[in-house]
């Protein structure tokens, strides 16, 4: 079949028509100049982001917040920009990262950068597409009804005290009798109270949010997440050992570190403190989350912003 030259098929094309085509692409897409300032944001990027396009032109895609960062925290778009790599050397890229959205959460991403050219091989920008790969969870019940019955929370949307009893009763007896393994990561928000005092009752409750909703984002569909009390979560993380739990829990704690809301002064972050355990052969529910909780206590006592899988201190990497 003989190629066609598509500015010819499309010559007619308005600027509407292609905006239009492209805010109806399931992946976002976002054009940048070789300032690597956005031009474009199309319909999805502002629903997987959001963040309102309009807000975005002509904001370069460097500026902190970090917009992304890769599986250790680091700021790609500062220390390791794709995309001014991308400008340099012409070649696409793709790269698995964690897009910060505008509530203050961070989730699991696609990132691709395409060049954009000139005929005579000339950069002149580059196309940003992105899409979340955060796994979907359906639900058996809709929200409103789980809810109703104590399952799941109004205020963070993940799963209740209650759910998680229940779900760590089930996963002991599955234990006991099949042997299934599972971890169990317990995780407190560090300096609550001081956030509490200083910044009030709504940004705090922004945080909790956030929190919960980093860690809900970043498991897969089987896990899961809950809060256990006002600053503190449980996350039950299925056939798993000793090095993954470690690689998790860590990952989960640089993620919350990097999450950032937005406040009456400026930007606010907060860090956790987490323990973590493999279920042992005589475990009740309780003796998993108590130490659970004394691993956690650990890490405040080293110094916060850490995760203990054991009483003996290792140096931090």
């Amino acid at each position: 079949m003989a190629e066609d030259n598509i500015l010819e098929i499309f010559q007619g094309a308005t600027k509407n028509l292609v905006n239009s085509v492209l805010d109806q692409v399931q992946d976002a897409v976002v054009w940048l100049n070789k300032d690597r300032k956005v031009v474009y944001w199309n319909k999805s990027a502002e629903h997987i982001s959001g963040r309102d396009g309009a807000a975005m032109l002509g904001k370069a895609c460097f500026e902190e917040p970090a917009m992304f960062v890769d599986f250790g925290g680091v700021n790609v778009c500062r220390d390791k920009c794709p995309v001014a790599m991308t400008l340099k050397d012409g070649a696409p890229r793709t790269l698995d990262v964690y897009l910060q959205h505008k509530a203050g959460f961070r989730m699991p991403t696609s990132l691709r950068i395409i060049p954009v050219l000139k005929d005579d091989g000339g950069i002149i920008g580059a196309v940003e597409t992105f899409t979340s790969t955060a796994p979907k969870v359906t639900l058996p019940l809709g929200l409103a009804e789980l809810e109703k019955m104590g399952l799941v929370e109004t205020e963070t949307g993940i799963p209740s005290k209650q759910y998680l009893e229940m779900t760590l009763n089930t996963r002991i007896m599955e234990f006991q009798k099949y042997a299934l393994p599972f971890g169990l990561i317990y995780v407190d928000i560090d300096n609550y109270g001081k956030i509490l005092e200083k910044h009030g009752r709504f940004n705090s409750a922004k945080i909790i949010r956030t929190v919960a909703r980093t860690l809900h984002k970043n498991i897969r569909f089987f896990d899961i997440v809950g809060r256990w009390s006002t600053e503190e979560f449980l996350v039950v993380l299925l056939n798993i050992d000793d090095s993954r739990l470690d690689i998790v829990a860590n990952k989960l704690r640089l993620l919350i570190a990097e999450s950032y809301i937005t406040t009456e002064t400026g930007m606010l972050n907060a860090t956790v403190s987490m323990g973590a355990s493999i279920v042992l052969r005589y475990d009740t529910v309780e003796s998993l989350i108590k130490r659970g909780e004394q691993l956690m206590m650990h890490s405040k006592w080293l110094g916060k912003n850490r995760v203990s899988m054991s009483f003996v201190q290792k140096e931090m990497a």
